[in-house]
């Protein structure tokens, strides 16, 4: 349980720290203040639910089944995504119900797990490490709507 909080405090250290960086922007009504993101290469992208439906949303007439995204595009979104924070991304990003989840193998050996949705926000955990929270605002390419 110590080891959990202390890895904890250092993530948020680690965000905080990034966040102040001067490759980050600051953010606005609309958009969270976002950072550099630098992943290690991508070895193998593994898709685990596509076009799935959150279990909070309980409007039936709303249909998840256009947001299918393919390996390529889980790629392409992690080259171009940023790390925010969950409070930021709460306060300015819309959410979606739909979204897709998966699994990263990295060419070191990491793997991560993933979720993004089909307003381009994520969250990503590797080796089982706390969450961090991506947000695309350059990806307006399908399946994401924006």
């Amino acid at each position: 349980m110590v080891i959990r909080i202390l890895a904890l405090l250092l993530l948020s250290a680690i965000t905080t720290f990034a966040m102040a960086g001067s490759n980050c922007t600051p953010g606005s009504e609309f958009e969270p203040p976002l950072c550099p993101l630098d992943l290690p290469k991508i070895a193998k992208v593994t898709i685990l639910k596509n076009a799935a439906k959150s279990p909070a949303e309980t409007d039936s007439s709303i249909s998840c089944a256009s947001f299918r995204i393919n390996r390529a595009q889980v790629r392409r979104y992690f080259a171009n995504a940023k790390i925010t924070t969950a409070h930021d991304a709460h306060y300015t990003l819309d959410w979606s119900p739909c979204y897709a989840t998966g699994e990263l193998v990295f060419a070191d050996g990491r793997t991560g797990h993933w979720s993004i949705d089909q307003f381009r926000s994520d969250s990503l955990a590797i080796n089982g490490a706390e969450e961090i929270v991506l947000y695309c605002p350059q990806c307006q390419f399908k399946p994401f709507r924006w």
